[in-house]
């Protein structure tokens, strides 16, 4: 059975203090864009806009762009006027910061290893850096898997969300496909790399040091140690499997929806480079235009409506919807994907907002379901998330399916 593997980047595959090397980074960095601008203001603004990033909760809006609203802004600079210096800085200055980093042994042992068995690596870093800063250091960790060899890095470029917030880790999953092959999550920071990833359902290897021994993860398949018990508990995980069981928190379920919406949002950027929105990978199966569109009708005709019946009434009755033949019967096809998308985006953030003020007696108020019978409006809710992964992976592999065909 494949595997997917997250890893950490910072204190697990690469030896270094965020204490040190953050300071370090915002320091040389500001001396560097300094000649415009007091190098003291640049920090500042450095260290804020990094706040924004880690509090957004926006899936329409990446992280650089949260970085840049208001980085530049305050600074009194233009992005424009300052791109050909930043890059300049990331290609030159950068690498000076490779000092306060060590390469570690058992990480680049173990790595190896594991690229060479065909483990699929994904490293799980925290967003808040370019892709060009993330790449570096990643080399300066000197593993066996080249950068193109990962399945996917994560920078500001390319992700909504960071540590933290389980919406990161739910949109790792989406990124990938929501795989059906067990995916596990390593790192050394409880708080970042192990309480999040748990709570949307990954097993988790926490690489914690001596004081941790009171530490025990919540998931049963989960497990802790050093490199060499982790070794042990991937050979574990690829021979007998994993489950992939979200925490039934409300928290849990507001992430994997706001990562639908953040990969659908980065298929709306992406979109002039698609060509077959309306092709069908074989003739039962939707074209990407069919599953958006789908995708969106859910949202607009049948979960926004129980909303309000949650709101209006003591014990609601949800009647069963066949939302299937809908595709045949709205002519989904021949819709506008970018309009649909559009209105998928817009439909889930106000999903989204009122399920996020919705009070804790609504969340275990009973509904009769016409075919699940009474229920817990919170089970509701994780219908639709498990709804919402279905058909990211059919996303995936309906492209994977007809870029196939084209090559």
């Amino acid at each position: 059975m494949n595997l997917t593997v997250l890893f950490d980047l910072d204190g697990t595959l690469l030896q270094n203090e965020d204490s040190v090397f953050i300071p370090a980074y915002i320091e040389l960095l500001g001396k560097y864009l300094g000649g415009d601008v007091p190098s003291q203001k640049i920090q500042l603004a450095v260290l804020k806009a990094t706040q924004i990033m880690e509090e957004n909760k926006d899936p329409t809006k990446t992280l650089e762009e949260c970085f840049d609203d208001y980085f530049y802004p305050k600074i009194g600079l233009a992005k424009s006027n300052l791109q050909i210096d930043i890059d300049r800085f990331y290609r030159e200055f950068f690498p000076e910061l490779r000092i306060f980093n060590n390469e570690l042994e058992e990480a680049k042992s173990l790595t190896k290893k594991l690229i060479d068995k065909g483990t699929d690596l994904v490293i799980a870093t925290n967003p808040l850096f370019p892709k060009v800063a993330i790449t570096q250091r990643i080399l300066w960790a000197n593993l066996r898997p080249q950068i193109e060899d990962y399945e996917l890095i994560t920078s500001y470029e390319n992700f909504h969300f960071s540590k933290p917030n389980p919406a990161y880790y739910a949109e790792i999953l989406a990124n990938l496909g929501w795989p059906e092959r067990p995916v596990v999550m390593v790192g050394n920071d409880w708080m970042r790399d192990i309480i999040p990833a748990e709570k949307i359902g990954i097993p988790t290897f926490f690489l914690g040091g001596i004081n941790e021994k009171s530490i025990q993860p919540t998931s049963a398949e989960s497990s802790k140690g050093n490199w060499s018990d982790l070794e042990l508990w991937l050979e574990k995980i690829k021979l007998n499997g994993s489950s992939m069981e979200p925490e039934n928190s409300i928290e849990a379920y507001i992430a994997i929806l706001l990562s639908t919406a953040a990969f659908i949002d980065n298929l709306r950027r992406i979109s002039k480079k698609i060509t077959y929105w309306k092709s069908r990978p074989i003739p039962s199966e939707w074209s990407l235009v069919e599953i958006i569109t789908h995708l969106a009708d859910v949202d607009s005709d049948v979960n926004l409506p129980r909303m309000n019946l949650i709101h209006g009434e003591n014990v609601p009755f949800f009647p069963a919807i066949s939302t299937d033949e809908w595709a045949t019967e709205r002519n989904y096809i021949k819709n506008n994907p970018i309009e649909e998308m559009e209105r998928f985006l817009q439909n889930r953030k106000i999903l989204i907002k009122i399920l996020s003020s919705l009070p804790n007696q609504n969340l275990e108020k009973q509904v009769n379901h016409a075919i699940f019978g009474p229920t817990k409006f919170l089970e509701i809710i994780k219908f639709i998330t498990q709804h919402d992964r279905i058909h990211i992976n059919q996303i995936h592999k309906t492209i994977s399916l007809l870029n196939s065909k084209i090559s």
